[in-house]
């Protein structure tokens, strides 16, 4: 099992974070972004501190700084994909034992 994110805040975003895609049934969409994404992450994480000013309308800074810390850090992007892929696999076993 990999090693959950350093941190208190940064544990509580990347749960909160997987418990939204968890809930919107969107896990294999993340997923495929989260793979495609991995090698840029650190920029992305630089990408987020940069439009800072203008997200800080819409989320709280500390919130925004979270995040790109979570992103800039690759084992926790490591610790997100594996969560989703375990989520996704027990909606795939649920959805099987339904139908049949």
């Amino acid at each position: 099992m990999m090693d959950k994110p350093g941190g208190g805040y940064g544990e509580q975003l990347a749960e909160r974070l997987i418990q939204r895609i968890d809930r919107w049934r969107l896990a294999a969409p993340a997923l495929a972004v989260l793979e495609a994404a991995r090698p840029f992450s650190f920029i992305a994480s630089q990408g987020l501190l940069l439009c800072q000013p203008l997200l800080s309308f819409f989320y709280d800074e500390s919130q925004i700084v979270g995040y790109a810390d979570l992103f800039a850090d690759r084992t926790n992007l490591e610790y997100l994909i594996a969560q989703l892929e375990s989520r996704c696999a027990v909606h795939g076993r649920d959805s099987k034992e339904r139908k049949g």
